[in-house]
């Protein structure tokens, strides 16, 4: 964690003679997750659905790659998830106003109950693979639409209690709006 995070500083500290311009961006996240409960005795697997937010900086380089660092929030019935991520992306451009993008990205997430405290809250490594579009409005501002697929191990044990949650898969659709500095 203290590794991504370092390198996310020093991507926003890069100056813009190494960098491409920097951008900022504000995304709104339907996130599935797959769930696993268990009591010691019986498991069962579900999905759920939550929505959120997350803010992040891009920079590019070469007009072939984007780097990206994100701070994202997610609420659910009963819990919520966070994740803090640094992301690399290989842009294919389609033409001077859209652009394809693929790429990798890999972070941190934790999962907190409503009714619990932090104890009870789960952290875990997340990573996986991204896929989208970015379409140029102006100079300045650009709109993206994404779907991410991220792995994790996100267990949950409340204390006093023989049940265990795990999250090991975070399946997200975003679109962003973006805005250059």
């Amino acid at each position: 964690m203290l590794r991504i995070t370092c390198l996310i500083l020093l991507f926003l500290t890069t100056p813009t003679t190494q960098a491409s311009k920097l951008f900022w961006g504000v995304s709104a996240i339907s996130q599935e997750i797959s769930l696993e409960t268990s009591d010691g005795i019986n498991t069962t697997s579900s999905t759920d659905d939550g929505t959120g937010f997350g803010i992040y900086a891009d920079s590019y380089y070469q007009n072939s790659y984007r780097f990206n660092g994100t701070l994202s929030h997610i609420s659910y019935t009963n819990f919520s998830i966070s994740s803090l991520t640094a992301s690399a992306d290989y842009l294919i451009p389609i033409n001077s106003q859209a652009t394809i993008f693929i790429g990798a990205t890999a972070g941190a997430s934790t999962q907190m109950y409503s009714s619990s405290g932090v104890g009870d809250s789960a952290f875990d490594a997340l990573y996986g693979i991204q896929l989208g579009s970015i379409m140029v409005l102006t100079d300045f501002i650009m709109l993206e639409a994404g779907y991410r697929m991220r792995f994790t191990s996100l267990e949950t044990k409340f204390t006093g209690s023989p049940v265990t949650t795990t999250i090991d898969e975070i399946n997200e659709t975003y679109l962003s709006l973006v805005i250059s500095l």
